[in-house]
């Protein structure tokens, strides 16, 4: 953001996106002013800490991609991963990748048959469908559904991202709203650089719902 437009958010409450800050509240455990992520009236919105390294959003992040219905990692529960945050494990989804069964081992309260089933699990989810992986990714307003429809009209992860507004709503039918998140999401370095983290570690990218 360029010192202009941290001027207005100081002054305004509003960043350059057209998403507000909270007047007063703050995350309890980064202390950054929380952000309305939704669209949704006042009475609607739900302020959210929109710093990418607060502890609590990592857990956040993690226990979603953990969760059955996306990555299904079973045993990837809110208390693994608060202690895989708290030891310094996994500070994003792609970290959780290069965690050894020693470590997990290590960890309060596991033990090596525990840390074997987690690192396997871990492991298996290498081979779960992009459709997961893409709803994984915390990419605002693309849940399940939407990753999906994407999936079904794309063949690899770098393909929805190669394909751009119009053709995200032309091809997989999502919505203009869905479709400028995805690019704007994929529009960010940080982001860019983990999804290349995420091929590297061996994910599977490619679509098995995609429509002959």
């Amino acid at each position: 953001m360029n010192p202009l437009a941290k001027i207005f958010v100081s002054l305004f409450g509003a960043d350059t996106g057209g998403k507000t800050f909270h007047p007063s509240q703050t995350c309890s455990e980064c202390g950054s002013r929380l952000r309305n992520e939704t669209a949704a009236s006042a009475a609607q919105a739900q302020w959210l800490c929109p710093n990418p390294d607060c502890p609590a959003q990592v857990r956040r992040w993690l226990a979603h991609w953990c969760a059955p219905e996306v990555m299904d990692i079973p045993g990837g529960d809110d208390a693994l991963v608060a202690k895989l945050v708290a030891h310094g494990l996994a500070r994003d989804v792609a970290e959780l990748y290069r965690i050894k069964v020693k470590e997990l081992a290590a960890l309060p309260g596991m033990n090596a048959v525990a840390a074997q089933k987690i690192f396997e699990a871990i492991s298996s989810s290498l081979k779960r469908d992009a459709w997961r992986l893409l709803s994984g990714l915390n990419i605002p307003l693309v849940g399940a559904a939407e990753a999906q429809a994407l999936a079904r009209s794309f063949p690899t992860v770098d393909a929805v991202f190669a394909a751009g507004a119009p053709r995200l709503m032309q091809d997989a039918g999502v919505s203009e709203a869905v479709a400028q998140s995805v690019v704007r999401w994929h529009s960010d370095g940080v982001n860019r650089k983990l999804v290349r983290r995420l091929n590297k570690a061996g994910l599977n990218f490619r679509s098995e719902l995609l429509r002959p």
